[in-house]
């Protein structure tokens, strides 16, 4: 569909419905009922799906990492598998709003860690 249909970007992957992942807590699952995850479950999968779509189109499609993602640490990964923009859902509404401020600190200290003095270095260097 993006190479046919003009998609410029997405977004991976929150709300995810299959409760075959090992990464799921079976009695949650049960708990839960109906529906779909969001929040920490997702995470895995959102990484895959980041990492497979940055691993066929680079940097011409606008991928939006979502899933998962509390901590500087979890942006950077999305990031770092070609995530160009990350949408933050369950976390803030678990951290608050002050977790955006936390999480940009933190990217900051994780690029100049790794050498890199812009984060659009950082894209795509893990897919």
């Amino acid at each position: 569909i993006v190479k046919h249909k003009w998609i410029t970007g997405v977004i991976f992957g929150n709300l995810q419905k299959d409760r075959k992942d090992p990464s799921f807590v079976q009695d949650e699952i049960l708990t839960a009922g109906v529906g779909n995850f969001s929040g920490k479950p997702t995470f895995r999968r959102s990484n895959e799906l980041i990492k497979l779509a940055y691993s066929e189109y680079g940097k011409k499609l606008i991928i939006i990492g979502c899933g998962g993602v509390f901590t500087a640490e979890d942006a950077y990964r999305k990031i770092r598998l070609g995530a160009t923009l990350i949408q933050m859902i369950t976390g803030m509404i678990f951290e608050g709003p002050q977790r955006i401020t936390q999480i940009n600190r933190g990217l900051v200290d994780l690029l100049q860690a790794d050498g890199y003095s812009h984060i659009s270095e950082a894209v795509g260097v893990d897919a």
